[in-house]
């Protein structure tokens, strides 16, 4: 009678896995790893290029330098954490084979976005697209690209934001994705306000990042002043790289121009680049390629 019962339980096991459909398509999934944290995942959008992909399956556990992934695109995780009564909310893009590669760690890039925008801006401007085609064509070693919201505008230092950044979503990222903690495998950067934030982050915690890329950036008041003082902090051998960028025609360019006259000043090493155009989208979408090569050139293959 016992087995008799085990063998009905396992048919109707057998039967109701057969019902099961199967998709192409990477379905939108929403895990709840905590009661403090909520992650939604969904696939990026396939762009105009062809699909080059290979039709076969990639192996479970790949031996990543004889089997490169043939899959094109990366998929987007929507994160909401709560910490300290305080929520910050965001997208992060992981790389084409991430889950097939259980076993490889990644670069990380936190990109931030202007004034009055939103963790969207980035990917309205193509940086997912651009990631996926960068990494599918070799020239740019598979990372990790997190979005984070900032959702006030008041003045420092009562804007919780940057906080948040470093002492909730950062190790939270680390801790749930495969990312490489060594801080030259971890990069910063961001346009307008954005930019102000990740030098100031990158510069202040200087132990987490090992490049910082300001995009149209004229830092925020008080901050040109304090510099020299975070310059000092920082050992030698230890100092990030800095790309800086900005349109000839931008309103901002006399306080960017001014922030790397102090570099230059300080001796210390950057990227500079005047390049035409303004501050508007149209002046960063036409460079994102450019940044994500330079923040890709820092990195080494990592496995």
């Amino acid at each position: 009678m016992k087995s008799t019962w085990i063998l009905g339980i396992v048919t109707v096991l057998v039967l109701s896995a057969c019902n099961i459909e199967s998709t192409s398509e990477v379905p939108v999934s929403t895990i709840t790893a905590s009661p403090e944290v909520t992650v939604s995942s969904i696939q990026v959008a396939e762009s105009s290029t062809p699909d080059l992909s290979h039709t076969s399956e990639p192996s479970l556990t790949p031996d990543v330098s004889s089997q490169p992934c043939s899959v094109k695109h990366g998929k987007v995780d929507i994160f909401s954490i709560s910490k300290r009564d305080q929520v910050i909310t965001g997208q992060i893009y992981t790389p084409p084979c991430y889950q097939e590669y259980s076993d490889q760690e990644y670069p990380s890039l936190y990109l931030l976005h202007g004034a009055t925008e939103t963790d969207q801006q980035w990917e309205e401007l193509g940086v997912f697209n651009i990631a996926d085609e960068l990494i599918f064509s070799g020239e740019i070693p598979p990372l990790i690209i997190i979005l984070p919201k900032e959702k006030s505008w008041i003045s420092l230092p009562d804007n919780p934001f940057g906080n948040q950044l470093i002492k909730d979503l950062l190790p939270w990222v680390d801790a749930e994705y495969r990312t490489s903690t060594t801080r030259e495998d971890r990069a910063i950067g961001g346009l307008s306000r954005g930019g102000n934030w990740a030098v100031r982050l990158g510069l202040l915690y200087w132990g987490q990042f090992g490049s910082i890329g300001a995009h149209s950036t004229p830092l925020f008041v008080g901050d040109l002043e304090l510099l020299p003082g975070w310059i000092e902090t920082i050992p030698a051998s230890k100092f990030p790289r800095i790309y800086l960028d900005i349109g000839r025609d931008d309103n901002d360019l006399s306080k960017a121009s001014a922030f790397e006259e102090e570099l230059i000043k300080l001796e210390i090493p950057h990227s500079w680049h005047l390049f035409p155009g303004t501050h508007n989208e149209s002046y960063w979408q036409e460079h994102i390629k450019e940044y994500l090569l330079w923040y890709g050139s820092g990195w080494r293959e990592l496995q």
